[in-house]
């Protein structure tokens, strides 16, 4: 084989030893990515739950005020 066809021969050879380890990391970037997602899902769901103590949390504050006369009008 001559030098340029054996050069011709192992560029897609390097490429594809390339490529196979861009496919790995892609696939751990993706894994790490979906474990993001859910994280960020937790994380919503307990922020609702959060706001809706709150709330209510406040609505006992502004009863306690309004039967110790502590509310302004």
């Amino acid at each position: 084989m001559s030098d340029t066809a054996e050069l011709t021969y192992e560029l897609p050879k390097k490429l594809d030893a390339e490529f196979a380890d861009f496919r790995r990391d892609q696939a751990s970037m993706k894994m790490r990515l979906s474990s993001l997602e859910q994280h960020v899902a937790t994380m919503s769901v307990d922020i609702a739950r959060i706001n809706v103590e709150l709330d209510e949390i406040r609505g006992d504050v502004s009863l306690i005020k309004r039967r110790l006369d502590l509310a302004e009008a």
